[in-house]
């Protein structure tokens, strides 16, 4: 399942988020407890790198899989499974501003989990605890709160980059590039996270998601290349 993902974001297969390709058809597998529990982690990962966060409430979690996503003991699995579930919450609260309180409530709930596993001495939680705490803000209606939200966007890549987690960098960067454009209007600052972002996918091999956000963020590219 995460080979599918794997030749998906190289670019080696025709389908972003849908898992079919070389390695495996989505459509054709058996959803035992231990397989469901890996689709839905990866579907996760996938819906979140390619954007498309309102996806991730098609997934159902099987009730003999649920035990292995929760955060205890520092399962990676779990760790990866709760911050792709809270980072997909707090995107679909940006969105939805009709269901903001719904969203952010549940999106809270697995940043705070998060938060008690770093505070136990967990440091695979530190680069996601850092990522939500500036996604969470970046919801919140404070004073100077651009300025404190685009400290902890740099901050999350920073940690990220000095953990060796090259791909959540990039996700945190183009996450920081959303709010510069649509909460503070800086095209210019947005671009230069989009290219860094775009240099990040690359070095991590993920050249399919390379030509995805440059497909996706085109006009930006563009528009500010011209002035």
């Amino acid at each position: 399942i995460f080979w599918q993902l794997c030749l998906n974001l190289m670019g080696l297969s025709n389908n972003t988020v849908e898992l079919s390709g070389k390695a495996m058809d989505e459509k054709e597998l058996v959803f035992t407890g231990a397989v469901n529990m890996y689709f839905v982690l990866v579907k996760n990962i996938a819906f979140n790198l390619f954007g498309q966060y309102e996806s991730v409430a098609s997934l159902v979690i099987k009730k003999e899989a649920q035990q292995h996503l929760v955060v205890k003991g520092g399962s990676y699995t779990a760790l990866m499974y709760t911050f792709h579930r809270s980072l997909s919450l707090y995107a679909m609260a940006q969105k939805n501003r009709n269901k903001k309180k719904k969203y952010t409530t549940k999106a809270n709930r697995l940043h705070k989990e998060l938060a008690a596993s770093l505070k136990k001495g967990n440091p695979n939680a530190l680069h996601y605890v850092s990522f939500l705490n500036a996604e969470r803000n970046a919801l919140q209606q404070k004073k100077n709160r651009e300025e404190t939200v685009e400290q902890e966007y740099k901050n999350a890549i920073t940690v990220s980059l000095r953990g060796g987690y090259v791909h959540d960098a990039a996700l945190a960067r183009e996450r920081y590039a959303q709010f510069l454009l649509n909460e503070v209007g800086d095209i210019e600052e947005a671009k230069y996270q989009i290219e860094a972002a775009i240099d990040c996918y690359k070095g991590w091999g993920a050249m399919g998601k390379v030509q995805h956000l440059r497909n996706q963020q085109e006009r930006i590219l563009a528009e500010s290349q011209t002035k």
